[in-house]
């Protein structure tokens, strides 16, 4: 090849590798461009999301005070319980007692729909019976109140029933306070009716024909007069006086019959009384099957206050007596007997030391027996 055609493919090639090279050199501009754009759209799409998603910190002044007030509340909680505990109480109480409402209203269905189906009371064990018969009390009273809070404005009917907790509440949402001072007034006035129901049963004693028998129930009274406790053999003996004359449900006068009911809390109809001193019968069977050693201590008292028995003051051993000895006479009685369940809290407590000491004062027994 001869010289000069090498100098001209020479420029030709060399004139193709700058063009290649400017293209290349753009081409990396418009990278760095791009590359560059991105990075500014990236950087302003970060800002734009980290002022949405993120909350400015407050200035130190105002962070320091938070600070301050959180701590403060947090830690001032158990002071204030002590500076208005009752607040506190009620609120517990409350909280607590909705609970045991609802709790003891399911199982009350429950027992309800199986009593409604005639399964025998003997099936039941004693807390389904003693829960029976408590919450058939409780229900209509509360439950109304139930019904009114739920109601358009009667939100004010729960503060307006803490104000007489006692006619308005049940026991659920009563403070161990109460529950102690209620109980105290109403086994009160149960004793109270005691006195009264002995004038009757000496004046129906002057009616046994056999001089023998009469003379038994006569000292049987004296002895108690006397504050001398009756053993339960002395009060089996008078077994067929209460089956039959002059002490069966059908023989008593309707005084007689209300000093009864009220002395045990029972209906005031006759009829309804023999129910449930049935209802209390079936109670002291399921008591006696089960024992009393899984009874707690709240339980043990209001057993003794439905027989009669002031459980205040007394040991828990000797309210356990109490009931052992009211359970083994009560497995005796039958329906035609039941009088002698409604008169068992008169002749087995009348000389505990707690009862006579609710006694009312006018009622004593240096007045004498009525004739």
């Amino acid at each position: 090849m001869s010289a000069p055609m090498k100098l001209r493919l020479l420029r030709t090639f060399s004139g193709y590798n700058l063009q290649i090279s400017y293209t290349c050199y753009l081409s990396k501009i418009d990278a760095n461009k791009s590359n560059y754009n991105e990075r500014c759209y990236c950087t302003q799409r970060q800002k734009h999301e980290s002022q949405e998603d993120k909350v400015k910190p407050p200035a130190r002044p105002r962070r320091f005070l938070l600070d301050k007030l959180i701590s403060f509340i947090t830690t001032s909680s158990d002071k204030l319980e002590k500076k208005i505990p009752s607040v506190f109480q009620v609120y517990r109480t409350f909280k607590t007692g909705v609970s045991g409402f609802v709790s003891d209203s399911k199982d009350f269905y429950k027992i309800s729909t199986r009593l409604w189906s005639g399964e025998s009371l003997e099936h039941f064990t004693r807390r389904e019976l003693e829960l029976y018969r408590q919450f058939s009390k409780d229900l209509p009273v509360v439950g109304l109140i139930f019904v009114i809070v739920f109601a358009p404005g009667g939100a004010a009917a729960f503060p307006l029933a803490y104000v007489f907790p006692r006619f308005l509440l049940s026991h659920h949402f009563w403070t161990s306070q109460q529950k102690e001072e209620f109980m105290k007034i109403a086994i009160t006035k149960q004793v109270n009716h005691y006195d009264n129901i002995l004038d009757y049963m000496h004046l129906l004693s002057q009616h046994i024909e056999t001089k023998a028998t009469r003379d038994i129930v006569v000292g049987l009274i004296s002895k108690l007069d006397s504050n001398v406790p009756l053993r339960k053999d002395e009060i089996l003996e008078l077994l067929p006086l209460f089956a039959g004359k002059p002490f069966n449900t059908d023989c008593l006068s309707i005084r007689h019959s209300r000093h009864l009911s009220k002395s045990l809390r029972l209906s005031l109809r006759r009829k309804k009384l023999v129910k449930d001193a049935l209802f209390l019968h079936f109670i002291d069977s399921a008591m006696s099957r089960e024992g009393t050693h899984s009874m707690t201590d709240e339980e043990v008292d209001r057993a003794c206050c439905w027989r009669g028995l002031n459980p205040h003051g007394m040991w828990r051993q000797e309210k356990v007596q109490y009931l052992e000895n009211w359970t083994q006479i009560s497995q005796v009685i039958h329906e035609q007997s039941i009088s002698l369940l409604l008169h068992l809290p008169v002749l087995l407590s009348y000389c505990e030391p707690s009862n006579r000491e609710l006694v009312a004062k006018h009622r004593n027994i240096k007045r004498g027996r009525i004739d």
